[in-house]
């Protein structure tokens, strides 16, 4: 059936050029413009606008991409690194991990919490903090992070029987 699809086709060709050919030379002239824009216009909407599309596509994309960028940066710099000095930074890491702990406690208030601070080598320590308020422990954490470079490795964390209240295990590092 294909085969005779294929021969009807081409057997529509000479009659199509038999009607081309008894055309004025005006009309043929027409539809074979007409013929040509059509070619033209099935390459710009088949070929040419998926491309022009695709490229406003991904233009879109890294604008929202780039406008996440800021908004994370803009939301990093509250906590990041940027609120300590670099003398602070350099007292701190001069400091033993106890002495800055112990410092820093005492000046947030957290002095009474802390139970336990055990060295674990040169750059970490251990902490044990009972029902110290966790407002309090998480502006001291942060005040450890953005001056000293401290990061806490791990921490667990349970409610104390006070409402604010918590439990924490902590070990930080430089």
């Amino acid at each position: 059936m294909a085969a005779y699809e294929s021969n009807h086709l081409c057997d529509d060709t000479p009659q199509m050029n038999r009607w081309l050919q008894q055309l004025a030379p005006r009309e043929r002239l027409l539809v074979l413009t007409a013929g040509v824009l059509v070619v033209i216009a099935l390459i710009i909407v088949i070929g040419i606008r998926p491309v022009v599309n695709g490229k406003v596509l991904a233009e879109r994309r890294i604008d929202q991409k780039l406008e996440m960028l800021q908004d994370l940066e803009r939301v990093g710099g509250r906590f990041g690194p940027v609120s300590g000095t670099a003398a602070t930074l350099a007292t701190g890491a001069t400091q033993s991990l106890v002495v800055l702990v112990d410092r820093t406690t005492r000046s947030h208030g957290l002095g009474a919490y802390l139970k336990r601070n055990q060295p674990d080598g040169a750059s970490k320590i251990r902490l044990r903090f009972e029902n110290v308020p966790f407002d309090g422990m998480v502006a001291w954490l942060a005040q450890l992070q953005s001056e000293f470079a401290l990061i806490t490795v791990s921490a667990s964390i349970d409610t104390a029987q006070e409402t604010g209240r918590v439990n924490c295990n902590l070990v930080l590092a430089r």
